[in-house]
């Protein structure tokens, strides 16, 4: 008959027992959970200031959680959205990968962006956005966005020209 010996964890005191737990893994875990618990209050301070985060304000976010809250970049970047959208803040890279999928809807029929769709994506980027967004910054990126895919813009309709399309500013 095999006899079972019980598992017994040892600390670095040298204690025994099933319960003991290393003083400097506890004291680790509980340094993580503050700075996650500073760096959420953090991202909860900027979401309250605004209902629209660019891209840049979600950069100065990971940055902080990197620099000054000892989070990994990947854990920053799960906390802060989730945090953000729960909070209902639009991000624009969540909105800018959205967009796009309108946009390659909208293209399906010929390959083609009319100026009416394109109109309509405007329109649709600006609500998402909570109008954080102008009107014009929501043009020039979904013109950047066009021209970065395979995509073509339908002529107007009673000139037949693509000039409202070449009006628009992308610099």
């Amino acid at each position: 008959m095999e006899m079972v010996m019980a598992r017994k964890n040892v600390g670095k005191s040298g204690e025994t027992g099933e319960r003991s737990v290393d003083h400097d893994m506890m004291l680790q875990s509980r340094s993580e959970n503050n700075d996650q618990e500073k760096f959420a209050e953090y991202v909860k301070a900027h979401g309250a200031e605004s209902q629209f985060l660019t891209l840049e304000d979600e950069r100065h976010l990971l940055r902080a959680a990197v620099a000054r809250f000892d989070i990994s970049f990947d854990e920053a970047r799960w906390l802060a959205s989730g945090i953000l959208l729960e909070s209902g803040v639009a991000l624009e890279s969540d909105l800018d990968s959205k967009i796009e999928g309108v946009l390659q809807r909208f293209a399906k029929t010929g390959k083609k962006v009319t100026k009416a769709e394109f109109e309509d994506a405007v329109a649709i980027y600006r609500i998402w956005a909570k109008k954080g967004i102008g009107n014009l910054q929501v043009r020039e990126k979904l013109k950047r966005i066009i021209e970065n895919n395979p995509w073509k813009v339908g002529r107007s309709r009673y000139l037949r020209s693509r000039r409202w399309f070449r009006k628009i500013d992308s610099d």
